[in-house]
């Protein structure tokens, strides 16, 4: 299971990561984002602890609008291989909080290092959806959070990241409902069935999710 919370104020091993957040400061004007839930009421709700970020993908913005969202703590990303390559990208998005993940095979490792990320407490994005789809519509999207949050023992938190529609307009973002995998299997050990159950679910609330908050 997961740690209840593990975030350090100072972390020396965390550095470049922090220095990048503290870079990014100014984002929040940048974005303008408005949060609600997909009722459309505010959403005031604070990340505790381990948790996977579900959120759809559309630009190569959205790394940064999720943590712009989740600003109080330390977000990291599964990034694909493609997307890391050359030494000095990959040293850098590394120290941001990168995991180098291989899109076409069941990459073990970036598992390994996704889980142990979460059951150290902190939060992890994904982009469920596999990359970057033009369509902001969730048509379909892989198990793999589903999988790395029932081995963590952490929720899951879908959001939608919607298209700015003027660029003085503020920049929507909804997030559903809390996902707590480990609480929806049907056995001790999860099976198949319930690893595609909860998948399902977890593509209809972030279809509330780009439904809602308007």
């Amino acid at each position: 299971m997961a740690k209840k919370n593990k975030s350090k104020l100072f972390d020396i091993k965390l550095f470049p990561m922090d220095l990048g957040r503290i870079v990014c400061t100014c984002l929040p004007l940048v974005f303008r984002l408005k949060k609600t839930t997909p009722e459309g009421q505010r959403y005031k709700e604070k990340l505790k602890g381990g948790a996977i970020i579900a959120a759809n993908h559309t630009g190569f913005s959205d790394p940064l609008v999720v943590a712009v969202t989740f600003w109080y703590r330390r977000v990291f990303f599964l990034i694909a291989e493609v997307v890391m390559k050359g030494k000095i990208r990959s040293l850098l998005l590394k120290g941001m909080g990168g995991i180098k993940v291989e899109r076409s095979i069941t990459d073990i490792e970036a598992i390994k290092k996704s889980v142990n990320t979460l059951k150290q407490g902190r939060v992890l994005a994904v982009f469920p959806q596999g990359g970057i789809m033009r369509d902001s519509e969730v048509e379909t999207i892989k198990s793999g959070a589903v999988l790395m949050a029932l081995q963590a023992g952490v929720p899951i938190v879908p959001m939608h990241i919607f298209k700015r529609e003027r660029w003085y307009k503020r920049k929507r973002i909804v997030i559903g409902e809390t996902i707590y995998p480990s609480k929806l299997i049907s056995g001790k050990i999860p099976s198949t069935a319930d690893i595609k159950r909860i998948t399902d679910i977890l593509m209809d609330e972030m279809h509330k999710c780009s439904n809602g908050g308007k």
